[in-house]
């Protein structure tokens, strides 16, 4: 792989100890030669990374999702370094992220092409997703029923609390909670998950990276919220129908050669450790 010559440290001020690491990889990296730059204007602007090899968001998985949107204007590969809990995404501690950041400045690693979403509106706007798409009524307490198609064939109408449509990366968060499959990184798909349907029978479906999927609001009044990666998106309450799909672009984590999803999935979901090695 490429060697690393500038990276920018994208700090979430609000996590303990992210700030101390930053200076310190920063310093690790200044001692390898690269061109370093530390930011704590999180979330960052779509053009905060023009020029970067490489963005170390120190925080985690919602510090990493902060940084999509300029990650993905600067095809900009991006290291997650995990100040919290979970970390599914930013998969580095501060002390592993430390001894290994100079094998990685050297082009010691690897890159995982991660599908993102897009979803558009029918006013043309279009927001991406690493995670997922949420639709909720307005207020999050009441029912919403949805008609959804799929290259412009029906799918089934929809009578629940929600609607989840998710990336593989996304399989494990509010996907996974909702009765949702876990899905490998690399299979490029997207999983639709009901949140309580009225009827038994609706439960999740696969869609291919070429479906087109298109959903429609059957309830008079107020559509439902489109959230997502976690934040409320276009304010408007006119925007449906909306179409959901694979972007044509991919957002690039970098992680070690020897990284592997499952054993950060049996670490995270305190799976039983595996008896074959």
């Amino acid at each position: 792989m490429q060697a690393i010559k500038t990276i920018t440290f994208a700090v979430n001020t609000t996590k303990l100890g992210a700030e101390k690491a930053a200076h310190r990889l920063a310093n690790i990296a200044d001692c390898e030669g690269v061109q370093t730059t530390i930011r704590s204007d999180y979330p960052l602007q779509a053009d905060a990374l023009a020029g970067q090899d490489l963005c170390c968001a120190i925080g985690g998985d919602g510090t990493l999702l902060g940084v999509l949107d300029a990650a993905l204007e600067s095809d900009c590969a991006v290291l997650g370094v995990n100040m919290g809990k979970l970390g599914f995404l930013a998969t580095f501690s501060a002390e592993e992220a430390a001894k290994d950041l100079p094998k990685l400045i050297k082009g010691h690693y690897e890159i995982a092409e991660r599908s993102i979403l897009c979803c558009t509106t029918k006013n043309g706007e279009s927001v991406y997703g690493l995670n997922d798409v949420v639709l909720k009524e307005t207020d999050g307490s009441g029912l919403i029923r949805l008609q959804v198609a799929s290259n412009g064939n029906p799918v089934s109408e929809y009578h629940c609390d929600g609607l989840i449509f998710s990336t593989p990366t996304g399989s494990t968060a509010y996907n996974l909670s909702a009765g949702g499959p876990i899905i490998g990184p690399r299979v490029s798909a997207i999983a639709m998950t009901p949140i309580c349907p009225h009827t038994l029978g609706n439960r999740s479906v696969i869609f291919d990276n070429s479906s087109q999927i298109s959903v429609a609001n059957l309830e008079p009044g107020p559509c439902p919220r489109i959230t997502i990666d976690g934040r409320v998106c276009f304010p408007s309450e006119d925007n449906f129908p909306i179409e959901i799909a694979v972007a044509d672009r991919s957002f690039r984590l970098m992680q070690n050669p020897d990284h592997s999803h499952f054993a950060i999935i049996r670490d995270k979901l305190r799976w039983g450790n595996p008896t074959i090695q």
